[in-house]
């Protein structure tokens, strides 16, 4: 009886089940939780939407014929891309273009959660542990990095004259151009066209490498973890610089492709239907 009348209470008597639920929503655990995951999702809003922002803005058509986006699919024109041929003296918009490519693009992005991934893999910071909160953690701290090294590189290269748009090697051998991957991290154009040293690039990497220790934890300051993010730099440098030597060949495969399917379906319509 005592269940039956429980049962068929009306909506304004609260049972203890009511109570419990009530109490675990105030529960200071269940609401950093909820805390922890609405940060999260926001981050993870601001991350998907940077990218999309930056590039639906780069909708120009580029003169070199080999960066022609026409045949190629969306995803593939997400990847970095080298700079225009023939090389002409880089302008002040396209100092301010490239700043964002680098630190406010998807690739950027992309950069700075493979350099999370490094980190999580290594357990570095500990005090940061795993999973996705020590992750996140990671990946904030890693694109912070990267807003430094590009703002760092943007202001410098105006003041020292430093082009650091890749322009794709003409060498033929896989070794030749390779090797122009391996050293670009640390070369720049100056205003004749020349190649140099790359002051700009070396200061930028020296931020991203030193001043994320300000807020890194205590474990986390000696010089072994400033050689650790110097590695990060310079893979994530090099690594995109790699996409941009080879993306031409990929993009020109893409064309290719396409244009062998339109003209397919071009012959398969101009044949004659046959009446049976």
């Amino acid at each position: 009886m005592a269940f039956d009348s429980l049962r068929n209470a009306g909506p304004g008597v609260k049972t203890a089940k009511h109570f419990e639920s009530a109490r675990w929503n105030r529960h200071p655990l269940t609401v950093r939780l909820s805390q922890q995951m609405e940060l999260k999702l926001k981050t993870l809003a601001l991350l998907l939407l940077v990218p999309v922002t930056v590039c639906s803005a780069q909708t120009s058509a580029p003169d070199d014929p080999t960066l022609d986006p026409a045949g190629v699919p969306w995803i593939v024109r997400q990847l970095p891309q080298p700079a225009p041929e023939p090389w002409q003296k880089i302008t002040a918009k396209q100092r301010w273009t490239l700043y964002q490519q680098k630190t406010f693009s998807g690739s950027a992005v992309l950069g700075a959660a493979a350099g999370a991934a490094f980190s999580q893999w290594m357990d570095s910071p500990t005090e940061w542990g795993q999973g996705a909160e020590g992750y996140g953690r990671r990946l904030a701290s890693s694109y912070g990095a990267t807003i430094i090294n590009g703002t760092i590189q943007y202001g410098t290269s105006a003041l020292f004259h430093d082009d650091n748009r890749y322009h794709r090697s003409m060498a033929r051998s896989f070794g030749g151009r390779f090797g122009a991957v391996v050293i670009s991290p640390f070369v720049a154009y100056n205003d004749h066209g020349g190649k140099r040293f790359s002051t700009s690039s070396f200061l930028g990497g020296a931020g991203q490498s030193t001043i994320p220790l300000a807020w890194s934890p205590r474990s986390w300051q000696g010089g072994s973890e400033i050689g650790i993010n110097a590695l990060i730099w310079y893979g994530q440098t090099a690594g995109a610089n790699l996409v941009r030597e080879f993306y031409p060949s990929i993009a020109a495969h893409f064309r290719k492709k396409a244009e062998a399917n339109a003209s397919q379906r071009g012959k398969e319509k101009d044949a004659p239907s046959t009446v049976h």
